[in-house]
């Protein structure tokens, strides 16, 4: 009796090498499951690199005019203090130090709010379904 000859477009030695490796077809799946994985984080790293630039962008010029402003506001406050109140120099240097103190700690948070927020929201949910396909869970 003669043996099986193989179905067209598979040579004999195809055959035999996919009995050796059984799991060559699951590293190929793996290998292309990873790439388009790669190319949604490569996506999505663009659209947040120019959310980022952005905010950055926004967030010095808003501390080049804050600082401009409270250079300005802080000679006149000194000026009030000083001639209009009749407090000394350095309790009103004291007082206007506080005082940009908290607002610097206000313009802070509000720029780490920006900066703030959920990255690469796609791939991650991508990699977790992938993970969970392939883990069976």
């Amino acid at each position: 009796m003669a043996a099986p000859s193989p179905p067209p477009g598979l040579s004999s030695s195809s055959q035999g090498r996919g009995a050796r490796h059984p799991f060559e077809r699951m590293a190929l799946l793996l290998a292309s499951l990873l790439d388009v994985h790669l190319r949604m984080a490569l996506q999505e790293v663009s659209r947040e690199r120019r959310r980022l630039v952005g905010g950055v962008v926004l967030l010095g010029m808003a501390l080049g005019l804050l600082t401009t402003t409270f250079l300005l506001a802080s000679g006149a406050l000194l000026v009030w203090l000083v001639g209009g109140l009749g407090w000394g120099l350095l309790p009103a240097l004291l007082a206007m130090g506080v005082a940009d103190l908290l607002l610097a700690g206000i313009v802070l948070r509000v720029g780490v709010v920006l900066l703030r927020g959920p990255y690469l929201v796609k791939t991650r949910a991508g990699l977790a379904k992938a993970t969970r396909l392939i883990v069976g869970r």
